[in-house]
């Protein structure tokens, strides 16, 4: 999808993530992320519509772990929404993608927005 008629900015990011799914922890490697979702590897055990949570280990001490649905499993590469985390979590996200954004003031923009329709 071409990223201008994308709601939310995607950055790059190169954090340890792990996805919750069905009692085991897949260990994937990010691709990009959202305030609304990332794009990671993809791993046999994904399955479209299956509910997940997303762990993204900032720093040993730094979870920020995110209730999350899976959208679309392609060969290499799965897109995976975010559905509710915590404020605390939030703000780490945020910060997250702004800081490794290329326009900072776009994301500040992106958050006043409804994150969906």
């Amino acid at each position: 999808m071409d990223q201008e008629k994308r709601k939310r900015t995607r950055v790059p990011v190169h954090f340890d993530v792990s996805i919750k799914l069905g009692g085991k922890l897949i260990e994937v490697q990010i691709v990009n992320i959202s305030l609304t979702g990332i794009l990671c590897t993809s791993n046999r055990l994904f399955q479209k519509n299956a509910a997940c949570q997303v762990v993204i280990s900032l720093r040993d001490d730094l979870k920020i772990t995110i209730d999350s649905k899976i959208l679309r499993i392609g060969e290499e590469e799965t897109a995976i929404s975010f559905v509710a985390m915590d404020e605390e979590s939030f703000v780490h996200l945020r910060r997250v993608v702004e800081y490794n954004a290329d326009d900072a003031d776009r994301i500040e923009k992106e958050f006043r927005k409804k994150a969906f329709d």
